[in-house]
């Protein structure tokens, strides 16, 4: 409402300086020093006066409105980028993991840039058809006949330009696609750099990210094809409805006066034109980025209708967990775990082993209430998964993963993770990790900054800092999948001391393909084709379980 007030009252002044300019002109050249305005005289000077009164007045408004604008089009792309990581942090965990990798990335930035681009492409036309109304306003004072005709001539010749703006949206609709596809190639190449170095594969990647990029390129061709040739023709026909609005002028004109307003007139049309321009050119804009802002919408909505279940009951302990005849099935008809029946108590060090494709890591999920079982339950305390609050699962459960990921921040920060902790948990997490002399040793100690690459630390490190921060929370419940899948023995050694000591009142889930990781194990089950295979002490097992024995003889 503002851009538009704004612009309207702007080209009212600019149209009001336009026409007093004509007729000071007109009086000059009869040897005048007055202008009549409304049947009075008015000196020349004042006229002039006025009019460098009102293109001050013009430009206030021009800085306003843009001010507005640009404050708008900022909060529309803030908003929708904050919408998009919301709905995305609150939706199900199936959801998140079935986004192609890269993909939230470039729609955030890309997509919630243009949104913005979007929305300054709509102010400008806001702008823009204020403006031109302000215009037609006074052409339709001065002169109705030329106003109907310019009106008539160029409403008829717009919307003749309309199967135009039709294969443009499509045209932007197909380069958004091919775009966002190529975003995600890009993203695995980054990705996978050392292994495409390593196996020798430059060019047949690059073959394959080429065929996208070229045919991006076709589709962008289109894209800016149809982006200057709509507003080229359009100006054309804005140029064809002035003429004849001028040729009406000139027909109906009789005396001098009416010779100052047909030139008060075509300065308007001039000047129409200019404004016009713009207005064909936003709505060229609002085609081209309509399609990325209805794909971060399309998202958006993805992310919010499937959003996790929010339970309230607040357990006041989480363990023994149960699995009460769990199936789950990625796929209708093909089962991954089958009539699982377990219990899992405080104090126990569960080890999980199987062998590939077992469903151990679909179990853990499971465990971390990532997935929901396709039938059964999974009960924490004797309370089902999706009846208690998510912020206390939050709270009382940590996972150790496999591949270790720091955030750009401090090794304190690292180690709090967002939760505010108190110092003394970091301080006490990282010693409980064998990590305090090494990080006391770093040039700021638990203030130093680690980039992401990550270097300050190494691999051995990194790892027993990602457990440093599940330690941190001092969880009820903690999982570490495959923890030393990546480290030397000595490190090993570190973070099975780390498990052994690991708290009387907590369940601790190991995930491991090595039996060293499970010295430490109170119980083994054993995983086979999505059911336990076998369950007890390590001896038992061992004496059992042929996996399991293999496991042992490996590591001798």
């Amino acid at each position: 409402m503002a851009i538009g007030a704004g612009s309207f009252l702007g080209g009212l002044a600019e149209a009001a300086v336009l026409i007093a300019m004509t007729l000071v002109a007109e009086a000059l050249i009869r040897g005048s020093d007055t202008v009549e305005v409304l049947g009075t005289d008015i000196a020349s000077t004042t006229v002039i006066a006025v009019a460098l009164a009102l293109l001050v007045v013009r430009v206030g408004l021009s800085l306003a409105t843009t001010s507005t604008a640009a404050a708008f089009s900022a909060d529309v792309m803030r908003r929708a980028q904050q919408s998009l990581l919301r709905t995305y942090l609150s939706s199900s965990h199936p959801v998140r993991s079935s986004r192609p990798r890269g993909d939230l990335q470039s729609v955030a930035v890309t997509h919630g840039r243009f949104t913005g681009d979007l929305a300054n492409a709509y102010t400008q036309m806001a702008a823009s058809v204020c403006g031109l109304l302000a215009f037609a306003v006074m052409a339709l004072t001065i002169n109705p006949v030329a106003f109907v005709a310019i009106v008539v001539v160029g409403g008829g010749l717009i919307a003749a330009l309309r199967p135009l703006r039709s294969h443009s949206r499509a045209a932007a609709r197909s380069y958004e696609t091919v775009t966002r596809t190529l975003g995600r190639e890009v993203t695995q190449v980054e990705a996978l750099h050392r292994e495409v170095h390593v196996f020798g594969v430059e060019e047949p990647v690059e073959d394959r990210i080429t065929d996208t990029v070229t045919e991006g390129g076709r589709r962008y061709r289109r894209v800016r094809f149809l982006g200057q040739a709509v507003p080229q023709v359009f100006q054309s026909v804005l140029m064809a409805a002035a003429v004849l609005g001028l040729l009406a002028i000139v027909q109906t004109a009789t005396a001098s006066s009416d010779l100052a307003t047909a030139g008060a007139v075509v300065l308007l049309l001039i000047r129409s034109m200019s404004s016009a321009q713009q207005l064909v050119t936003a709505n060229q804009r609002i085609i081209e980025l309509g399609s990325y802002a209805r794909g971060l919408d399309e998202l958006i909505a993805t992310f919010r209708s499937q959003a996790g279940r929010i339970g309230t009951v607040v357990p006041t302990r989480l363990v023994p967990v149960r699995l009460r005849s769990v199936d789950f099935s990625y796929e209708p008809g093909t089962p991954v775990l089958t009539g699982l029946d377990l219990e899992l108590c405080a104090g126990e060090v569960v080890g999980l082993v199987g062998p590939s494709g077992a469903g151990k890591s679909t179990l853990v999920e499971l465990l971390l209430h990532l997935r929901t079982p396709t039938a059964g339950s999974v009960e924490f305390g004797g309370i089902p998964v999706d009846q208690i609050d998510p912020a206390e699962l939050a709270r009382r459960i940590a996972i150790v993963p496999q591949d270790p990921v720091l955030v750009d921040g401090t090794v304190a920060e690292n180690v709090d993770f967002f939760r505010s902790l108190p110092p003394g948990r970091i301080t006490d997490a990282l010693d409980r990790a064998d990590l305090a002399e090494q990080i006391d040793a770093l040039p700021d100690g638990v203030d130093t900054r680690l980039g992401s690459d990550e270097r300050a630390l190494s691999g051995g490190q990194r790892q027993r800092l990602t457990i440093a921060r599940a330690l941190a929370g001092d969880p009820e419940v903690l999982v570490l999948d495959e923890p030393t899948s990546a480290l030397d023995s000595r490190s090993e050694a570190v973070i099975a001391r780390m498990i052994s000591g690991s708290g009387t009142g907590r369940l601790t889930v190991v995930v491991a393909h090595r039996h060293s990781t499970l010295r430490s194990c109170t119980r083994i089950l054993v995983l086979n084709k999505g059911r336990v295979e076998f369950d007890g002490t390590p001896e038992e097992v061992a004496e059992a379980s042929p996996y399991f024995r293999s496991m042992l003889n490996a590591d001798h």
